[in-house]
């Protein structure tokens, strides 16, 4: 299921009994110059609400010249990069959508690493988990919770 707007863990959960995957939308859609905001909700939002990830719209989309952002009366483009001859020009937005991707990868490696801590690394484990259930991400500082996760970590494999 595709589901517009802010990621609903309930809405993931019934997805999910039914054998289907949870996307957001338009959480928000691409262009702005936030990487923060692309960082947390396409990151640690989706995460916690359990989401399987996102759908955005647009990767590349120019109303008129895809190199000005401004020559349509309405809506300025929407581009997380912009074409070359050789590639992308990547933006300030597409790096906190990468970061967001990091972000993911670094608490799916911590979740895995609380599931297969070894005994003597269980009370470790569950202190872990405690603090990843507590964790907000709405209001969290991203990089302090990238390096407690790494902090967790070489706690659980030394």
């Amino acid at each position: 299921a595709v589901l517009a707007g802010r990621p609903d863990p309930e809405e993931a959960r019934k997805w999910h009994s039914v054998g289907s995957h949870a996307f957001t939308y338009a959480f928000p859609q691409v262009g702005n110059e936030e990487p923060e905001t692309y960082r947390r909700n396409f990151g640690l939002v989706l995460w916690k609400a359990g989401f399987d990830g996102a759908m955005n719209y647009a990767y590349q989309h120019g109303f008129n010249h895809i190199w000005n952002d401004f020559d349509d009366k309405t809506y300025r483009d929407h581009n997380f990069t912009y074409p070359t001859v050789h590639g992308v020009v990547g933006t300030i937005q597409w790096e906190g959508f990468r970061e967001a991707v990091d972000d993911v990868r670094y608490v799916t490696t911590l979740e895995q690493a609380i599931e297969r801590a070894p005994a003597a690394k269980k009370q470790i484990a569950r202190q872990a988990r405690h603090w990843l259930d507590a964790l907000d991400p709405q209001t969290c500082d991203l990089y302090e919770t990238r390096a407690e996760m790494v902090r967790w970590l070489l706690q659980l494999r030394e």
